[in-house]
């Protein structure tokens, strides 16, 4: 076999693999990418729900101490230091948040947001 003939198949089997690889990795706008979301503004959170994390070594009665005044209607142990804490008065995420910057023993404050299915086996 001449030695361009051999040439001439490596040059079509690479050609045809770009081809493939190309086509594979390109988009229409029909299959546009996602778009990252703003989670904060599409998110609905639960109404006196918060999650808090406690600094290693923390107590938890920290929580009652910090948070107390707004009447603490339960508290529950998620595990690694995360509480479930559920007030009767809310005053907001970025109240507590001020308050969690004057405790040391409280790590993180955060408001307990719903997440729901949208039919597509994802979570949002």
């Amino acid at each position: 076999m001449p030695c361009w003939r051999r040439g001439q198949r490596i040059g079509l089997v690479v050609a045809a693999a770009s081809l493939v690889a190309g086509s594979a990795c390109s988009r229409t706008p029909s299959d546009s990418a996602p778009k990252p979301m703003d989670l904060s503004s599409r998110q609905t959170r639960v109404p006196g729900e918060y999650l808090v994390t406690l600094a290693a070594g923390a107590d938890v009665k920290a929580i009652a101490d910090l948070y107390g005044r707004y009447g603490i209607k339960g508290t529950q142990d998620l595990g690694r230091n995360l509480f479930l804490v559920r007030l009767t008065e809310d005053p907001g995420p970025a109240k507590l948040e001020e308050l969690r910057g004057q405790n040391a023993q409280i790590k993180a404050v955060q408001p307990n947001f719903v997440y729901r299915g949208n039919g597509r086996g994802n979570i949002r």
